[in-house]
């Protein structure tokens, strides 16, 4: 646990504050300009908007903020499902405070789709596998860094991992937590997605955050009425 709140505290030095948006999605591509934020290439989880200068995707910010790790694979984006149920085939899941080691995985690259996607020739490019998990388990963090608290470069356990957006300390599971297909889940989830509004349907399936009881009681669940600077309380984790 030392290990993890001295990568947040490294990580706080060089963060990067979420500017909070009311309504974002029903702004012009002007309006979000003058905010810093673009429409973008869809991130695994289905959202589009991103920070105009490290990519980051503006709703997944939002779910690390809070604390939540988790997803449900019949419910990714389908360019990135199959490629996610191949990987997620080849790590060996254990209990939530266990290494999950993935030595094939993690010694070399993964073609996978990126923020760059919109622009490059290539759909895919190499990413480390630790950047695909975390991307897929917590969200996608275009440019930003992410890294493993446990020092393990073998480990594929998304709890064992954080970027500059990672509260102090994770939460006890990963919930939810489906990494295979269920074709029930798999036809719900291709009808929603010919609707003219597909619902947001993950939105309902993360539980409230389960906090660590030593979580600094200054680091809310995030506000919609109030712009969040999340170095006001970095600030105080590394003092």
């Amino acid at each position: 646990m030392a290990n993890y709140t001295k990568r947040i505290n490294e990580f706080a030095s060089v963060l990067t504050p979420f500017r909070y948006v009311a309504n974002i999605e029903t702004l012009s591509e002007a309006q979000l300009n003058c905010h810093g934020y673009y429409r973008g290439f869809l991130c695994p989880h289905g959202h589009t908007i991103r920070d105009k200068s490290y990519h980051w995707c503006y709703e997944c910010v939002r779910k690390i903020s809070n604390n939540n790790c988790g997803f449900d694979i019949n419910y990714i984006e389908g360019l990135y499902k199959h490629r996610l149920l191949s990987i997620w085939s080849k790590i060996p899941v254990g209990d939530f405070d266990e290494c999950w080691e993935a030595p094939a995985l993690t010694t070399t690259r993964i073609r996978f789709p990126s923020y760059r996607s919109a622009t490059s020739k290539n759909l895919a490019e190499n990413i480390s596998a630790h950047k695909v998990i975390y991307q897929c388990a917590w969200g996608d963090v275009g440019k930003m860094v992410v890294t493993r608290t446990c020092g393990n470069k073998a480990c594929l356990n998304p709890l064992h991992m954080v970027s500059s957006w990672n509260r102090s300390f994770p939460p006890l599971e990963i919930h939810p937590f489906e990494h295979t297909f269920d074709p029930e889940k798999l036809m719900h989830s291709a009808d929603n997605n010919l609707k003219e509004t597909p619902e947001p349907i993950m939105n309902t399936k993360y539980q409230h955050t389960i906090q660590h009881p030593l979580l600094n009681k200054n680091t809310p669940d995030y506000d919609d009425t109030q712009e969040l600077y999340h170095d006001s309380y970095a600030q105080e984790f590394s003092s």
